[in-house]
């Protein structure tokens, strides 16, 4: 596992700062587990045992999904599918990078997950209700 500097930044930042208490410590304990590209599994369950080892009882797989959708829909993560699989990158991760290639697909490759294509909270027109 890289060594991270977390910036003083992240308690300015209005993205961090939207999300819910829960869905911040998911980005939070999420930032200890990605490569130094900011890469990682997508996949619920994988990063449930890699972010909650010690709480695999208390916390469930649809809570992870939850914070990704969350993270996702602040523009904190983007979701893609490369190599038959779903993988996640965080945005404007700038670590100093030591590793010459990412252990994960790199997302120009693959393509946008599903999550992405709907759209961003935003941007959505306002109900004519």
């Amino acid at each position: 596992m890289p060594n991270r500097i977390l910036r003083e930044g992240i308690v300015t930042s209005e993205r961090v700062s939207a999300l819910s208490f829960p869905a911040e410590v998911f980005y939070r304990r999420l930032m200890s587990i990605v490569d130094d590209y900011g890469r990682y599994f997508a996949k619920p369950m994988a990063l449930r045992a890699a972010c909650f080892p010690m709480q695999l009882d208390r916390v469930k797989d649809a809570d992870i999904e939850k914070w990704l959708t969350e993270t996702v829909d602040n523009r904190l993560l983007r979701l893609y599918d490369a190599e038959g699989t779903t993988f996640l990158e965080m945005l404007d991760f700038r670590q100093q990078v030591r590793a010459k290639k990412s252990k994960y697909p790199d997302p120009i490759n693959g393509e946008d997950h599903p999550l992405l294509r709907r759209e961003a909270p935003a941007t959505r027109a306002p109900s004519t209700r």
